[in-house]
């Protein structure tokens, strides 16, 4: 059974505020723009998506994922569970069976590992996949598509898990470097660069994203 995979994704204006000292304005807008790229293509590759939504307030985040492919949702308002509240209605209208929610700051994730991600699922469950701090969610995969509300946030992990048991429904968890490593911070983009080999050449040179390479970790 496929799934369908829900992107939320902020005003490109107000994205990766915290890496303002290592990029300016337009740089992080550009970064958001290829992770948002990058990502899409991994989950229009992986085998047990059947369908990518977008959900963004921001309308040149709409054009790029419909360019690419995907389908965009505009969101009326704001904020990180808000969008992700109005996928899951969308997938319940649309009559999605599964959904997973995908943030998009996930550099070295794979097709791969949002395929075995979801192989993990079984009617009844969650699946979440922490960050690599084990505190976070990066993934949240849900079977029904309304299983439980999201909480994305600060020690979402544990209040996923809570929700989920407080349902009756069985929790999961997956692990791996493409779902657990984010960028939001100038220490993510070193661990980055000098752990994984990650070498966007263009936040050194300020020549916009030329030479994106990335690498992928299992």
């Amino acid at each position: 059974m496929t799934v369908l995979a829900i992107v939320p994704v902020q005003m490109l204006a107000q994205a990766k505020s915290r890496l303002a000292e290592r990029l300016g304005p337009k740089a992080r807008e550009e970064l958001m723009c290829r992770l948002v790229e990058r990502l899409l293509r991994e989950l229009q590759a992986a085998r047990r998506v059947g369908g990518v939504l977008v959900v963004t307030p921001d309308r040149a985040v709409l054009a790029l994922a419909e360019a690419a492919g995907a389908t965009g949702l505009l969101q009326p308002g704001t904020g990180l569970n808000a969008a992700v509240e109005l996928g899951q209605r969308y997938a319940v209208a649309e009559g999605w069976a599964r959904v997973v929610t995908v943030l998009a700051d996930l550099p070295l994730l794979v097709a791969e590992q949002v395929d075995r991600m979801l192989a993990l699922g079984r009617e009844g469950s969650v699946v979440i996949a922490p960050d690599r701090h084990g505190v976070g969610t990066n993934l949240l995969a849900l079977w029904p598509p309304d299983a439980i509300e999201p909480a994305f946030g600060r020690a979402s992990r544990e209040r996923h898990a809570q929700s989920t048991r407080a349902k009756g429904l069985r929790v999961l968890e997956y692990w791996s470097a493409g779902t657990a490593v984010d960028l939001d911070t100038p220490e993510d983009l070193d661990e980055l660069v000098e752990r994984w080999g990650w070498r966007p050449d263009w936040w050194l040179t300020g020549k916009g994203v030329t030479g994106w390479r990335s690498g992928t970790a299992g």
